[in-house]
């Protein structure tokens, strides 16, 4: 504006500068006050509505996609579940002098003790010394014989079958009307029980054969014949 402007006289001018100058200060330096106050309520509200950095990180978590589960965990279920299936029949199979057996009579205990009454009790104490019967008759069959385990399991075999005589003389005493049905299934033991044990004597020794003798003699007693 201090230059020369062609057409116009430099009284002219000075007059020009001198009306710009006062509207200038007329009009003030700055933006006017409303405008300044309009604008901080924006950038307050602005401030207020912005999300703080750890609900930024928990909306940025929400929308980042879930990973399905893989098939790992299934799979070592799946081994696991097939392990405890392989684990109780080879505790069901196993037989005296096994790792597993001791376990196997564990189970059997467990269940004679979780049974509900004498019935029940004598039944699976019956059902128990029918396997120690036929465990008695593998380990006779066996290449390497364990005369102090057959002794053992003959022995066991006769306190199964005591305790499910105790068991099934309570039932009697308390149910008359169940006295011929628990005769029958005594009878029917008794006979199974001697078949088979008769079938071992040409293997065992003679203190086993005096054992299985006494049991015959025993379980005779129970359930004549007639």
């Amino acid at each position: 504006m201090g230059k020369w402007l062609p057409g116009i006289s430099r009284r002219s001018q000075a007059r020009i500068q001198n009306r710009v100058s006062m509207l200038g200060i007329r009009m003030g330096g700055g933006p006017r006050p409303e405008f300044r106050a309009g604008l901080r309520e924006r950038l307050m509200d602005a401030s207020e509505h912005e999300d703080s950095p750890a609900e930024q990180a928990e909306q940025a978590a929400r929308a980042r996609p879930r990973s399905r589960p893989g098939l790992w965990p299934q799979f070592l279920s799946l081994i696991l579940a097939a392990a405890m299936v392989m684990a109780g029949l080879a505790t069901y199979r196993s037989a005296p002098g096994d790792t597993l057996y001791p376990l196997k009579r564990a189970a059997e205990s467990t269940l004679f003790h979780l049974s509900t009454d004498d019935a029940e009790r004598a039944d699976r104490s019956f059902n128990y010394a029918e396997t120690r019967a036929h465990e008695v008759e593998e380990l006779l069959g066996a290449t390497r014989r364990e005369n102090r385990l057959i002794k053992e399991t003959l022995q066991a075999m006769e306190d199964t079958t005591r305790s499910a005589v105790t068991s099934l003389t309570r039932v009697r005493r308390r149910d008359a009307k169940s006295d011929a049905k628990s005769a029958g299934e005594l009878k029917r033991f008794v006979q199974k029980q001697r078949h088979q044990i008769e079938g071992m004597l040409p293997k065992m020794d003679v203190e086993e054969r005096r054992r299985a003798h006494d049991y015959l003699n025993y379980i005779d007693g129970l359930a004549p014949p007639g």
